[in-house]
């Protein structure tokens, strides 16, 4: 990220999130700080924009999406993630169809021991140098543990 775009970022963040008492803040951020209790205090601590943006790459910028033995559809729906966005399909069964999926990095299938499967229909999957864009009849469909990542 550029020198001003840190400096707008941490202005705003600084005056937005100066005026929140903790328990205000710990509701914004609920999911984050229970996943990562640490963050809660690396947020408090913050106070140049260079702190805010560590906050933010720690914070956010994930989905991790794993089936296990059940199943993941995501139909008609745009999935944005600033650093990475995966579907494990595990033992179960990942369903992507007519969604728009964008990320630095993207990885979709199985991982080690997986025997589930993932399909794709009517997608578009967009990684910082790639794009997979599935239309009409065409689908992919990943089984057990290949996986497809895109970077």
């Amino acid at each position: 990220m550029d020198p001003v775009t840190i400096g707008i970022l941490g202005s705003l963040g600084t005056s937005y999130l100066a005026s929140f008492t903790t328990p205000i803040i710990r509701d914004f951020f609920g999911k984050v700080f229970k996943k990562r209790p640490e963050l809660e205090q690396l947020l408090i601590d913050a106070k140049t924009p260079q702190d805010l943006e560590q906050f933010f790459r720690e914070a956010v910028g994930v989905i991790d999406a794993n089936a296990g033995t059940g199943k993941i559809e995501v139909d008609g729906a745009l999935l944005e993630a600033l650093r990475g966005i995966r579907f494990d399909h595990s033992n179960g069964t990942v369903t992507i169809q007519g969604s728009t999926i964008k990320s630095q990095i993207l990885i979709t299938g199985g991982s080690q021991g997986s025997t589930g499967q993932t399909t794709i229909e009517e997608s578009e999957m967009e990684s910082k140098g790639t794009k997979i864009k599935v239309q009409g009849n065409a689908q992919i469909k990943i089984s057990g543990n290949a996986q497809i990542k895109q970077t």
